[in-house]
């Protein structure tokens, strides 16, 4: 278990920083490191590019409820601190694995969210977008259930607008994250185990800069030996115990 000397020594790794980026993997808040199950999960066999592409009736019978399930989740503990971090400022920029919106639900900004989201579908022929409720009511009205754009001349099938498993992270997420972590006086790390590329990789552009590594987690990772301070514990009581201490007026929003 960290000890407040531990949240004591992260804390004090912020000092005199100005531009603090965070990353939060996919576990964050959860009993369980989901990014180490996933590939047995049955997001990865039911919701991937393959399932879309060869039974994309199965595929959505699947997926629609699974988002609407992701979509009413609210935020935890963890969610907050962080986005209680970056409206202090404590915290520049937040960078996450998860599909979920859940650290928008709680109250950060331009978060860059490195696989999109689970919040809607769009058609890759007319760019068209559709909420899950309006994908839910498309996929019943359609004969064989699978929901298609509704613009004139269109009706190309559509496909959730978020990555899928088996493919590439959307570009303009990962190309952002590089950037910020090349712009970043200190990088933290938050319940990720650092496992799937390219995001894995992330850590290792602060580390050239010589600029400092937190890492948070019940996971062991690649980068431990080169960070300043690594806490081998679930991120939520941690990072509630650094947002009481750097930014105690909110302590009991």
């Amino acid at each position: 278990m960290a000890t407040p000397q531990d949240h004591e020594t992260l804390a004090a790794m912020l000092l005199g920083t100005q531009r603090v980026v965070a990353l939060a993997g996919l576990g964050l808040g959860r009993d369980t490191d989901q990014e180490l199950g996933a590939a047995s999960s049955d997001w990865a066999s039911r919701a991937s590019l393959e399932a879309l592409l060869t039974e994309p009736d199965r595929f959505w019978a699947y997926y629609h409820p699974a988002a609407v399930e992701i979509a009413a989740r609210e935020p935890g503990p963890a969610h907050r601190a962080l986005a209680r971090l970056q409206r202090t400022g404590i915290v520049d920029h937040l960078i996450t694995q998860s599909a979920d919106r859940l650290l928008v639900k709680a109250g950060a900004s331009d978060v860059v969210e490195v696989h999109g989201n689970v919040m809607s579908a769009r058609c890759e022929r007319c760019g068209e977008r559709y909420g899950l409720p309006e994908v839910g009511q498309l996929i019943a009205d359609a004969v064989d259930g699978v929901p298609r754009c509704t613009t004139p001349g269109c009706g190309y099938p559509l496909r959730p607008s978020g990555t899928l498993w088996n493919e590439p992270l959307l570009q303009e997420g990962v190309q952002r994250a590089w950037e910020l972590a090349g712009q970043a006086d200190a990088f933290l790390v938050f319940d990720s185990a650092l496992r799937t590329i390219p995001i894995s990789l992330l850590p290792s552009v602060p580390l050239t800069r010589n600029v400092p590594l937190g890492i948070v987690g019940r996971t062991p990772t690649q980068y431990d030996r080169y960070a300043r301070v690594v806490i081998r514990e679930a991120a939520e009581p941690v990072l509630t115990a650094m947002a009481d201490m750097l930014c105690p007026e909110e302590s009991g929003a």
